[in-house]
């Protein structure tokens, strides 16, 4: 008499895969089934995977724009939605059991069964069992039975549509298996034949392939393959080195049966999508052979092709020539009212499962099987069975007359109750939360404010140990640098100063003999080297004209701050030098960030090869964080640190090694590589 429960909304069919987001309704009207409402949106990447949404909000939002679209959340209660599972996320199991066994007794042998064979626990499984028509038989040993279809999911992947449905703010109806709704589709549009009829239908889906054997709209063997259409588009994406979109816009172009094409990236995708839809026809082949292993020979009277796959041209007759057996492509929407603007024809085979989904028995002339996987345990009552027997004897209720009128109460209190909170209570508590919303705003400024500070100051303390390190490194060398900028005679070049510890070694070219040593006593005058003495002087068979020469000079104490490393800076004539410099003399440029974890493991490492190397090689630390060095990072392309780039003494890359693999091995023999090319490319003297 009275009805306190909600208004159903609107049920609506979801195909949700890792390509595209489409949503179906249909009504019925007293002359014809039409589409009322239909669209399509692509899928955000990587958050569909094999039937389990990854990220449900990402998903969520994106039915939620697609329906808001179609009008379908404009107003009233919320659409419920049936949603197809993916056959490779579903476990499925048919098992034979004697006829006529009561429910409870039946769910008893299915749940023991779920145990024994589920991959996974039973308590982390949603299942569903259905007894399907037309399995009626009497074994050898004379006891009539009938099998029962067993689908099992984990409730991960269930909790995982739950929480999108939640934020696309629909109600789930219910979870069906994707083979199973697509079979629903063909036999209510006719195409599974007449009684006896052998039909294979071949779903080829976004992401996997459902084969699978129907007898009168009743699966008799079913099967998933991870071969879909995603698996062509990568290979054909790959195989000419194009994206996912452009092998997308190549696929409707393909031809099979080797049509040849004066486009060769168009020759090369039909080429891979022929094989793979070769390999995809061999498992349909093997997956028939399995199931008459099992039963004896049968005939399949035909293979019906719907999913995504029917956009391939040709892939019918592809199919046909390989197994030998009639092929058609399906047309689910046969005897449906559409708009063939909206839905266009080659579309019409993509959207089978999701007709499916919104067909109930009614609409079907034949028996089909329904599972449905968007519940905890399963329905004890089971599906087929009759209602209530007739004739049931009535009972008489003198409590009915009270019972209204404690209701009615009970309703007057109700409303009372909520106009008290809807007048009172509730508008204070707006107030109180935009309050605290406004507050809460305010507080994310203040962090961000906060946040942008810190990173200042993070930046100004690593430049400032960034010029400390200058300081501390660089004042011994621009010491020796200016005094021999004031004291190198005419006619002297200097070609390399390298600083170690409290010994500068300088070396270089002059034009006698007596400009060496006039160099060597103009330096031993200079308060910056206490004594400097002539190590090497001679002159070269090739340059006969010029004198090589080398001297080492002791730096004043008060000169040598620096820890031990090694500083070696390459010169042209004039004696201008610097950190920056990048060629005079072999160099190892190793690019590096303070907030890099493996650059700070690489350190050690790159004291070592100072200590070893030093007296050949020079070697720089470059900050990329630091503004000076952008032109450096910018000329060696510098994506990731650490970077080592060994440079030679006209400044070519001889060698590079990309990141540390916590060993100091591939940075050792980079450096001795470069030290014999160093000391290949020396002159000789004598």
């Amino acid at each position: 008499m009275f009805g306190f429960g909600k208004k159903a909304g609107p049920t609506i069919g979801l195909d949700i895969n890792s390509s595209t987001i489409s949503v179906l309704q249909l009504e019925k009207t007293k002359q014809d089934l039409r589409v009322s409402r239909f669209a399509s949106t692509l899928t955000p990447p990587d958050i569909v995977m094999e039937g389990l949404l990854s990220d449900p909000e990402s998903v969520g939002s994106a039915v939620r724009e697609l329906l808001d679209s179609v009008g379908l959340l404009a107003k009233g209660p919320k659409p419920v939605a049936n949603i197809g599972i993916p056959g490779q996320s579903v476990v499925i199991r048919l098992m034979p059991v004697p006829k006529g066994m009561p429910n409870d007794e039946l769910n008893d042998v299915v749940r023991q069964e779920a145990i024994n064979n589920l991959p996974f626990s039973i308590d982390e499984a949603n299942l569903d069992w259905t007894r399907v028509p037309g399995t009626s038989r009497t074994d050898p040993d004379g006891v009539e039975r009938e099998d029962v279809l067993l689908g099992a999911i984990q409730k991960v992947i269930v909790e995982s549509y739950w929480r999108m449905a939640d934020v696309a703010n629909v109600q789930i109806g219910r979870l069906e298996i994707s083979s199973l709704a697509a079979v629903r589709a063909l036999a209510a549009s006719g195409q599974l034949g007449g009684d006896g009829a052998l039909s294979l239908v071949v779903n080829v889906r976004q992401d996997a392939t459902d084969i699978t054997l129907v007898n009168k709209a009743v699966p008799l063997f079913s099967r998933s393959v991870l071969l879909g259409v995603g698996t062509i588009l990568e290979s054909v994406a790959r195989s000419i080195n194009e994206p996912l979109e452009e092998a997308q816009k190549l696929l409707p172009r393909v031809q099979l049966l080797g049509v040849p094409t004066s486009d060769p990236r168009v020759g090369q995708a039909a080429q891979v999508a022929r094989s793979i839809c070769g390999d995809l026809t061999a498992e349909v082949g093997r997956s028939l052979e399995f199931y008459m292993s099992q039963v004896g020979m049968v005939r399949v009277d035909q293979v019906i092709v719907c999913g995504q796959g029917t956009s391939i041209p040709e892939i019918d007759q592809f199919i046909a020539n390989r197994l030998n057996l009639n092929t058609t492509v399906a047309n689910p929407f046969q005897g449906i009212v559409y708009d063939r603007n909206q839905i266009l024809d080659n579309m019409r085979p993509h959207h089978t499962m999701l007709m499916g989904l919104l067909l109930d028995e009614n609409a079907i002339p034949t028996k089909t099987v329904q599972i449905d996987l968007n519940q905890g345990t399963p329905d004890l009552t089971g599906g087929d069975e009759e209602g209530d027997e007739e004739g049931a004897e009535e009972v008489d209720t003198p409590w009915f007359m009270p019972a209204l009128l404690v209701g009615g109460a009970s309703m007057l209190i109700a409303v009372g109750m909520w106009m008290f909170f809807q007048y009172l209570v509730i508008p204070g508590k707006e107030q109180e939360l935009a309050s605290l919303e406004q507050e809460i705003q305010t507080n994310k400024q203040k962090i961000d404010q906060y946040s942008k500070q810190q990173k200042s100051v993070d930046a100004l303390e690593a430049r400032k140990r960034s010029l400390a390190e200058i300081v501390k490194h660089g004042t011994p060398m621009t010491i020796v640098m200016q005094a021999l900028k004031e004291n190198v005679p005419q006619g002297v070049q200097i070609n390399s100063v390298k600083v170690l510890g409290d010994t500068a070694s300088i070396s270089g070219y002059s034009s006698s003999f007596s400009k060496v040593s006039h160099l060597s006593i103009n330096l031993q005058g200079t308060n910056v080297f206490s004594n400097v003495e002539i190590e090497n002087i001679a002159r070269p068979k090739e340059q006969p004209m010029q004198i090589s020469f080398s001297m080492d000079g002791t730096l004043v104490p008060d000169l040598n701050q620096r820890s031990g490393e090694p500083t070696d800076v390459a010169s042209s004539a004039g004696g201008t030098s610097g950190p920056a410099a990048l060629t005079g003399a072999p160099r190892v440029l190793a690019f590096w960030a303070d907030w890099c974890p493996p650059c700070q493991r690489m350190k050690p490492f790159m004291d070592d090869a100072q200590k070893k190397y030093g007296a050949d090689l020079q070697f720089q630390m470059v900050d990329i964080d630091l503004p000076e060095n952008q032109a450096l990072v910018k000329q060696y392309n510098v994506k990731s640190v650490p970077d080592l780039f060994f440079l030679n003494e006209k400044g070519d890359v001889v060698e590079h090694v990309p990141g540390f693999n916590n060993s100091g091995q591939p940075l050792f023999a980079a450096c001795d590589k470069l030290k014999k090319i160093a000391s290949a490319a020396k002159p000789s003297t004598k």
